[in-house]
């Protein structure tokens, strides 16, 4: 699914649809968190209404601006894309087995 930063009560949708059950989901008006739970690998995700990236996993930090949004379809991974970015977030095969525990 393609959204544009301005679609942002469909990327709220999509983003809890893609972490429910998966650590701490936070969705307000303005941003989007995700969070791990311990004993799991420690990776975060936070969007913002306009624009703003902060991501965090094993070996590497993001802090950037996107414009664009992509939730592939097995909702496992998600694309940002900005003027001069383009980021892919997958979401760890060890929190998605978590999945299959439902």
């Amino acid at each position: 699914m393609n959204l544009e930063i301005s679609d942002w009560d469909a990327i709220c949708s999509q983003f809890s649809r893609m972490f429910q059950h998966l650590g701490e989901v936070t969705i307000t008006e303005k941003h989007l968190s995700y969070s791990s739970i311990k004993p799991n690998v420690s990776t975060s995700l936070m969007l913002t209404d306009d624009g703003h990236l902060v991501a965090s996993m094993p070996l590497h930090n993001i802090d950037s601006r996107f414009e664009q949004v992509i939730f592939d379809d097995s909702l496992e991974s998600i694309r940002l894309i900005g003027p001069a970015f383009d980021y892919t977030y997958t979401i760890p095969t060890e929190i998605l087995q978590l999945r299959g525990n439902l």
